[in-house]
């Protein structure tokens, strides 16, 4: 065991050695313009750019972590790299789709990215033009503006792009379900593009108790952030005004986008259990009504799932059965398979169309999937045993 470790640690420390670095830039000038973090300082970006034949080739990840569901939780937040950018860190490398590994992403490994680091708590759809005093903190809900900034900051290059490809996970993913439209309206019309959501579908769902769990913090934050029109507009304009913030779930916006879209997500997604279903537990540690709940769970998904599984081919999907969360940014991207398919291969053979594409691949109950690391519950219901 102790010689297992050692060469885990060598050959993280080697993959950390090797990889290119992405700098960060910080955008000032558009401070004066409103697009700013949490805490009002300058959003930025990260970029890597591309090598070979890939240099008008993009990726551009929207990052992860979480929303503020009240002004006290923002307030919290605007202190942190997640809300500011007074500590974001100086440079970043990357891992996963993103990754320049090309032994690991060989499809993609040569392409720029960009990452957008996430500092405005609600998946860069807020968009208030009052900045809210709270408790002796000034919180700005200005994630839309953040993205327009960044994009705009990025147009020459992304004038010339030939493929281009938005990402992000978890709060991440939902931002590019929410966002998934957005980007060809800033690119050339020849430029190929798809959107890879990964771990964003958080679905609107009762809890264990048959009680609604997260859709009044939905509600909340949709009304907080004003967040209308920072979200999916063909969504927004087909929607009744009391019902808008539906278009802040993936399962209701995905019947109103047009681009190409991948979903990437586990059917028993380890953020979904505690905080939609509310249950505290993994197998096999769930007993009586908790084990019932589990399986339960993969039949809830699924059917709100069901506005991705319709069979187009501009709608591919991997929805494993494993118990994780975010799956593209690490060794999973190229670890867990469906139908002896690699999930990096999934993905590169719907985005190219290759004629070895399978479009939507859908795993069968857990623990039916040998590739899954093996995991058991500890207190919080996050634990790893690999």
């Amino acid at each position: 065991m102790k010689v297992v470790v050692v060469l885990i640690l060598v050959a993280c420390a080697f993959w950390q050695a090797t990889a290119v670095t992405a700098p960060l830039t910080l955008l000032p000038d558009v401070v004066e313009k409103g697009a700013v973090c949490l805490d009002g300082t300058a959003p930025g970006y990260y970029w890597r750019p591309g090598t070979g034949n890939a240099t008008k080739k993009w990726i551009v990840h929207q990052e992860g972590g979480g929303w503020c569901y009240d002004e006290d939780s923002c307030v919290g937040r605007s202190k942190s790299r997640l809300g500011s950018s007074k500590y974001f860190p100086k440079t970043m490398s990357f891992n996963g789709l993103l990754s320049d590994d090309c032994t690991q992403n060989p499809d993609f490994c040569e392409y720029n990215v960009v990452f957008l680091p996430y500092c405005d708590g609600a998946s860069f759809s807020g968009n208030k033009d009052t900045p809210l005093e709270w408790k002796g903190t000034t919180l700005y809900f200005r994630g839309k503006r953040v993205l327009d900034a960044i994009f705009a900051a990025l147009a020459e290059h992304f004038s010339t792009a030939e493929e281009f490809i938005l990402t992000g996970c978890s709060a991440g993913g939902l931002a590019t379900y929410l966002h998934a439209d957005y980007p060809p309206t800033k690119l050339p019309s020849t430029t190929k593009y798809a959107a890879i959501a990964d771990a964003g579908y958080f679905i609107d769902a009762l809890d264990e108790q048959g009680q609604q769990h997260i859709r009044p913090q939905y509600q909340y934050v949709f009304k907080m952030q004003n967040a209308s029109s920072g979200v999916n507009q063909n969504c927004i304009s087909s929607t009744a005004a009391e019902d808008q913030w539906k278009c802040f779930f993936a399962q209701y916006t995905v019947p109103h986008i047009t681009s190409r879209l991948f979903a990437l997500n586990s059917q028993y997604d380890t953020w979904q259990l505690p905080n939609i279903l509310d249950l505290h537990c993994l197998p096999p540690k769930c007993q009586g009504a908790d084990e019932k709940a589990f399986e339960g769970w993969r039949g809830t998904f699924l059917e709100a799932f069901a506005p991705v599984m319709n069979g187009s081919k501009t709608t591919g999907a991997f929805a494993d059965s494993c118990l994780t969360h975010c799956q593209s940014m690490g060794g999973s991207w190229s670890g867990y398979k469906i139908k002896d398919k690699l999930m990096r291969e999934a993905f590169a053979d719907w985005y190219f169309e290759r004629p070895t594409a399978e479009g939507q691949l859908i795993d069968g109950p857990y623990p039916s999937n040998p590739t899954c690391p093996h995991r058991e519950s500890s207190d919080d219901g996050m634990h790893y045993f690999v």
